[in-house]
Protein backbone atom coordinates (compact mmCIF):
# COMPACT_ATOMS: atom_id res chain seq x y z
CA UNK A 1 0.00 0.00 0.00
CA UNK A 2 1.27 3.47 -0.83
CA UNK A 3 0.90 6.21 1.78
CA UNK A 4 1.66 9.91 1.38
CA UNK A 5 3.29 11.51 4.41
CA UNK A 6 4.79 14.92 5.16
CA UNK A 7 8.50 14.94 5.91
CA UNK A 8 7.85 16.24 9.44
CA UNK A 9 5.57 13.27 10.16
CA UNK A 10 8.05 10.88 8.54
CA UNK A 11 10.85 12.24 10.72
CA UNK A 12 8.76 11.85 13.88
CA UNK A 13 7.66 8.31 13.00
CA UNK A 14 10.63 6.92 11.09
CA UNK A 15 11.12 3.69 13.11
CA UNK A 16 7.42 2.85 12.75
CA UNK A 17 7.46 3.60 9.00
CA UNK A 18 10.52 1.42 8.46
CA UNK A 19 8.84 -1.38 10.39
CA UNK A 20 5.65 -1.09 8.30
CA UNK A 21 7.65 -0.99 5.07
CA UNK A 22 9.43 -4.21 6.01
CA UNK A 23 6.52 -6.11 7.54
CA UNK A 24 3.63 -5.02 5.31
CA UNK A 25 5.50 -3.98 2.16
CA UNK A 26 3.98 -0.50 2.59
CA UNK A 27 5.45 2.38 0.60
CA UNK A 28 5.65 5.93 1.89
CA UNK A 29 5.83 8.89 -0.46
CA UNK A 30 7.49 11.64 1.56
CA UNK A 31 6.48 15.18 0.69
CA UNK A 32 7.90 18.62 1.35
CA UNK A 33 5.27 21.37 1.15
CA UNK A 34 2.92 18.83 -0.43
CA UNK A 35 5.36 17.95 -3.24
CA UNK A 36 6.59 14.33 -3.46
CA UNK A 37 10.36 14.26 -2.89
CA UNK A 38 11.29 10.71 -1.82
CA UNK A 39 9.93 7.22 -1.28
CA UNK A 40 10.53 4.87 1.63
CA UNK A 41 10.15 1.18 0.83
CA UNK A 42 11.62 -2.09 2.04
CA UNK A 43 15.01 -3.29 0.87
CA UNK A 44 13.30 -6.43 -0.45
CA UNK A 45 10.93 -4.40 -2.61
CA UNK A 46 13.76 -2.21 -3.90
CA UNK A 47 15.73 -5.31 -4.87
CA UNK A 48 12.68 -6.71 -6.67
CA UNK A 49 12.15 -3.46 -8.58
CA UNK A 50 15.82 -3.36 -9.59
CA UNK A 51 15.71 -6.97 -10.81
CA UNK A 52 12.58 -6.24 -12.83
CA UNK A 53 14.24 -3.20 -14.40
CA UNK A 54 17.28 -5.31 -15.31
CA UNK A 55 15.07 -7.92 -16.99
CA UNK A 56 13.16 -5.33 -19.01
CA UNK A 57 16.46 -3.72 -20.06
CA UNK A 58 17.30 -6.90 -21.98
CA UNK A 59 16.39 -6.37 -25.65
CA UNK A 60 13.35 -8.48 -26.54
CA UNK A 61 12.59 -9.52 -22.96
CA UNK A 62 9.12 -7.97 -22.81
CA UNK A 63 8.20 -9.51 -26.16
CA UNK A 64 9.36 -12.95 -24.95
CA UNK A 65 7.41 -12.63 -21.71
CA UNK A 66 4.22 -11.68 -23.57
CA UNK A 67 4.72 -14.58 -25.99
CA UNK A 68 5.11 -16.97 -23.05
CA UNK A 69 1.95 -15.64 -21.41
CA UNK A 70 0.02 -16.20 -24.64
CA UNK A 71 1.32 -19.76 -24.89
CA UNK A 72 0.17 -20.45 -21.33
CA UNK A 73 -3.30 -19.04 -22.10
CA UNK A 74 -3.51 -21.41 -25.08
CA UNK A 75 -2.48 -24.36 -22.91
CA UNK A 76 0.90 -24.75 -24.62
CA UNK A 77 3.09 -25.61 -21.66
CA UNK A 78 4.65 -28.56 -19.85
CA UNK A 79 4.09 -29.07 -16.14
CA UNK A 80 7.23 -29.67 -14.09
CA UNK A 81 5.92 -33.05 -12.87
CA UNK A 82 5.69 -34.17 -16.52
CA UNK A 83 9.37 -33.40 -17.22
CA UNK A 84 10.58 -36.65 -15.62
CA UNK A 85 8.34 -38.82 -17.82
Amino acid sequence: MTNVIAISDARANLPELVNKANKNMDRFVITINGIPKAVLLSEEELESLEETAEIFAIPGALKSIKKGEEQIKKGHFVRTEDLDK
